[in-house]
């Protein structure tokens, strides 16, 4: 029996018109469609998708992913994610895995490629919209300034105060919970006032705030920060 192909497809920040004529195609095509299932049941990508493709008649798989640093935990976690999804490659299946944003952009997708690939399976993936991307068109801001670099930083990774000490922009994804420190670490780089932010990107609830000063300590998970490009201080 011939295989199936593990697709990657990303879709987008949330905007279901931002999906790719690919992607569409692709998400048709495939009998299974799996998605990421975090907290509370909530199937982001799987609801963004809905809003622009008939999913009736398909094996819908979710995929459940630890939220820890726990490495041998983690890799455990992805292993059986994987083993999932492989399960259906071997019967012949095409799957389909949707991904927020894009895929080669901290997606989950990622964490199952080497897996599916190491097994023997056929492995393709379709790029999206970034979510910073997404951002700079609502905030009508270039991310990037004449030969100066763009730095996409996570915004509670150790030793932010030295990346965002580097010249050029800078983009800080998932700053969630980590909003007050990324505002004390901007405000002793002299960047506070360079900085815009967007809540939840194309989704309903979306909210724009072009000053650090109109955003709330407590925003969600799915946050962009903007930082004009330059010299910092």
């Amino acid at each position: 029996m011939e295989k199936g192909i593990f697709y990657g497809v990303g879709v987008g920040p949330g905007d279901p018109e931002l999906l790719t004529l690919k992607a569409l195609r692709i998400i048709e095509r495939c009998p299974v469609i799996a998605a990421p299932e975090t907290r509370g049941e909530k199937t982001l990508a799987l609801d963004i998708v809905r809003q622009a493709v008939n999913l009736e008649g398909k094996t819908i798989l979710l995929l459940q992913f630890l939220m820890t640093r726990d490495k041998q935990a983690l890799d455990q976690s992805h292993r059986r994610q994987a083993e999932k999804i492989m399960d259906y490659l071997k019967r012949g299946q095409d799957v389909a895995m949707l991904n927020l944003g894009d895929v080669s952009i901290y997606s989950t997708f990622s964490y199952l490629l080497e897996i599916v690939k190491q097994a023997g399976f056929e492995v393709r993936a379709s790029p999206g919209v970034p979510s910073f991307c997404a951002v700079g068109a609502l905030l009508q801001q270039s991310l990037t300034e004449m030969s100066l670099p763009l730095h996409i930083i996570p915004a509670g990774c150790p030793g932010l105060e030295q990346s965002l000490a580097l010249p050029g922009g800078k983009v800080l994804m998932k700053t969630g919970k980590a909003l007050p420190q990324v505002r004390q670490a901007l405000r002793e780089q002299g960047l506070y006032e360079k900085a815009s932010l967007v809540q939840n990107c194309g989704l309903p609830d979306q909210k724009i705030c072009r000053s650090l000063d109109e955003a709330e300590d407590g925003v969600g998970y799915f946050t962009t920060i903007v930082v004009k490009g330059g010299e910092a201080g």
